[in-house]
């Protein structure tokens, strides 16, 4: 993704990125789904130098776009991703939503002290159109692993998911461990680990099985297949499936 420079009258959202040894650049928000890691190559935003390898390789943290709000995610990184709003700075579990101003922050120095320095991303979208919310019934995945069983849940109402081939049980099952492991903070699991998880030592098998065996899977969970909300492609990386903890 191109840098530039900041540019107060753009009509699309830009980051303004701030390094601890005083790296300084802007980046304009013009895709949907935005990666931040340690390396350019690897990411849409590199935060390099990252002498002392505190940032994740790959996709750190993630940012997308859904409707017109903009959301960051922690992909279960090491040392986490955080948030500054009005002067309170709070970790990222699952997805936090931004707003205008706020600061993603990523460690990307310890001093000899011990003191953490950040790199700091700057949230800006003055022209970002406000949403008039309302109230509505919570709808969400659930893995019940003692009865190796899927559900969507809706309100009180907890629908099975039946008849799962064995493939797809395995992605979900995959999934949703990875999910565990990170006290339920969605994880993105990359196309290896998903070939890996699904396939074992079988050789032969592709990133476009993985993306067939998605698309079936999200026919059958997603109450609208065509904007998934739990199955959820990261474009060139793999794939982030929301779960939750049994009740």
């Amino acid at each position: 993704m191109q840098r530039s420079a900041v540019n107060a009258s753009s009509l699309l959202p830009v980051l303004e990125v701030h390094g601890p040894a005083g790296e300084s650049f802007a980046v304009e928000l013009g895709k949907d789904r935005v990666t931040i890691g340690r390396f350019r190559e690897l990411n849409d935003i590199g935060l390099e130098p990252d002498p002392q390898q505190l940032i994740t390789r790959r996709a750190h943290c993630v940012l997308e776009r859904d409707a017109d709000a903009w959301w960051v995610i922690d992909n279960g990184s090491v040392n986490r991703t955080f948030v500054m709003h009005d002067q309170r700075m709070d970790v990222v579990n699952g997805r936090t939503a931004l707003h205008d101003g706020d600061a993603i922050r990523v460690l990307g120095l310890l001093t000899e002290t011990g003191e953490p320095v950040y790199w700091e991303l700057v949230f800006r979208d003055p022209l970002r159109t406000n949403r008039v919310t309302s109230e509505a019934v919570r709808v969400y995945l659930e893995y019940d692993w003692i009865q190796a069983k899927l559900f969507v849940v809706q309100g009180t109402r907890a629908e099975e998911i039946r008849n799962l081939r064995p493939q797809e049980h395995k992605l979900i099952r995959y999934m949703d461990q990875r999910n565990r492991a990170n006290g339920y903070v969605p994880v993105m699991c990359t196309y290896e680990e998903l070939i890996a998880a699904i396939w074992g030592d079988e050789i032969g098998h592709i990133e476009a099985e993985v993306n067939r065996l998605a698309y079936d899977l999200r026919q059958r969970i997603e109450p609208d297949p065509a904007e998934p909300r739990f199955l959820q492609a990261v474009r060139g990386l793999g794939y982030r499936l929301e779960t939750h903890a049994p009740r």
